[in-house]
């Protein structure tokens, strides 16, 4: 392996590889030896035809495809490890081509994990007491751990962050039934519409389906929701066009094609279409909605680069035995068997996870209150609660 070029910029590294004959040919070899049964050679036994005999066989780039899925991770890997560069996310490879003397040249881009120094993490106190005010004292805690901490967040950490929350906000709505409800009456409330010939203006007809959905999804009309739901969208048509005879005929169309629809979307189709629905809702856009989650982003990368930071100083380890109980927890869960969960799972990122627990562990459990400053905020506290009764009580007057 040689190293050609290699450029960081903005934690963005950029690095061109060239893997020569030899160890290209090392790499065929190897991939055939994992497919002999995709390879037979007439008159050879199985792995004991040479790279020769193969080609003769089946071309002089036989085997090229399976041993670039070998040379490419093992020889991007061996690099991170010479230079001590760790990345996040999938890196990208490009621009790759075989060499005239038989080897392979590639470049590959990957974001790095920014260097941080870490501040004060042990014994930090606050104005908090962790038996009475858990949460607030954790908060405060990790805070005030960040804060110590120097170094440059980049903002491709920030948008990956921003990607999991989105990610993370899509499961939550496709679990709720509400947004399901809510997806539902969006379409049929508007086609509802169409078939009255009422022309109604987009916003307006979200609202009114939300209002409906919430309506239709009370328990007071639990059990005969699907009823108060026709009727109650005759009534909204009715407000603004007389109904034709056949409107009942042309609900039951739109409910059909409804279901209809639902049933031919993918699902990834289905989540999109929910989390559109929840926009909606709130009234944002997807822009919108992860403008607001910005701060919230980087703050969750603020604290996950604290606690790698902390796990590396402190040399947390985590034993096998950890890492099995954590794939049981989540293949219960999953409702899997932890074999099956643990032959898909690459356990990488959960090591990572286990050691940033442990280091939140370590942090929270070193930290202190700060009695004075609790005695502080307190009466400050119980000042803004007497001046907020006092001026209810004027209001009222």
């Amino acid at each position: 392996m040689k190293i050609n070029r290699k450029t960081i910029t903005d934690y963005i590294l950029d690095v061109e590889i060239l893997v020569d004959k030899e160890e290209f040919d090392r790499a065929r070899y190897a991939a055939y030896m994992e497919n002999t049964d995709r390879y037979p050679v007439m008159g050879k036994a199985p792995g004991l035809a040479g790279l020769p005999d193969l080609e003769m066989t089946y071309g002089p780039a036989v085997l090229f495809d399976e041993a670039l899925n070998h040379v490419i991770p093992d020889t991007f890997n061996q690099f991170l490890g010479d230079e001590g560069i760790r990345i996040m996310g999938r890196p990208q490879v490009s621009d790759m081509q075989f060499m005239p003397d038989g080897g392979v040249q590639f470049t590959v881009k990957a974001d790095m994990y920014p260097d941080v120094q870490l501040g004060q993490y042990e014994g930090i106190a606050v104005p908090f007491r962790r038996s009475e005010q858990q949460l607030e004292f954790e908060q405060a805690v990790v805070q005030k751990a960040c804060e110590n901490m120097k170094g440059e967040i980049p903002p491709h950490m920030v948008e990956q962050k921003l990607d999991a929350i989105t990610a993370q906000e899509k499961i939550n709505v496709n679990n709720d039934a509400v947004y399901h409800l809510l997806a539902d009456m969006l379409v049929v409330v508007d086609e509802a519409y169409k078939a009255a010939d009422v022309v109604r203006p987009k916003v307006q007809v979200r609202r009114e389906a939300m209002d409906l959905m919430l309506q239709t999804a009370s328990a007071e009309h639990e059990m005969d929701w699907k009823e108060y739901f026709r009727s109650q969208i005759k009534d909204m048509a009715e407000r603004y066009h007389d109904l034709p005879a056949d409107y009942d005929a042309k609900l039951d169309k739109i409910f059909a094609a409804r279901d209809k629809a639902k049933a031919s979307q993918t699902p990834e189709e289905r989540t999109e279409e929910l989390f559109k629905a929840y926009l909606g809702s709130l009234e944002l856009t997807e822009e919108q909605w992860r403008n607001q989650r910005q701060l919230q982003a980087a703050r969750d990368v603020c604290l996950d680069l604290l606690l790698d930071a902390v796990a590396a100083e402190k040399k947390i380890e985590i034993t096998p035995a950890e890492v099995r109980q954590f794939i049981e927890e989540i293949a219960a869960q999953a409702g899997m068997e932890p074999e099956e969960a643990e032959a898909n799972i690459n356990k990488d990122p959960l090591i990572w996870k286990l050691k940033r627990d442990k280091a939140l562990v370590l942090i929270l459990n070193s930290a202190v209150t700060d009695e004075e400053g609790k005695k502080k905020l307190d009466e400050a506290r119980a000042k803004a609660r007497e001046k907020a009764a006092k001026a209810a009580v004027v209001k009222e007057q």
